[in-house]
């Protein structure tokens, strides 16, 4: 069974049309451009410093940052511990 997915935009989810009957898809699809249009017109009427992309995809944005950069964190303490280890072993096991 596939799935038809129709795209979002920024603050509008996508539309999933699996279960929907036949005879209604085609409003549906209608009604979830008809929300995009409206949707990008009020973010035009918004001063820049509220619209969506400078509010919520800000802050995924610095979130995603954060979650790469404790990522980067944990890899090098990895690394480190590693070293530490192969270190002691190299000095003490090997004797």
């Amino acid at each position: 069974m596939s799935k038809e997915i129709i795209e979002g935009y920024k603050g509008i989810m996508e539309l999933d049309l699996t279960n929907i009957p036949e005879n209604l898809k085609k409003v549906a699809v209608e009604q979830h451009t008809k929300d995009i249009d409206n949707y990008k017109a009020e973010q035009a009427m918004l001063p820049l410093k509220l619209r969506y992309e400078n509010t919520i995809m800000r802050i995924q944005k610095l979130h995603e940052f954060d979650q790469y950069k404790q990522k980067q964190h944990l890899e090098k303490q990895i690394e480190e511990r590693l070293k530490r280890n192969e270190t002691y072993n190299n000095r003490f096991i090997k004797k």
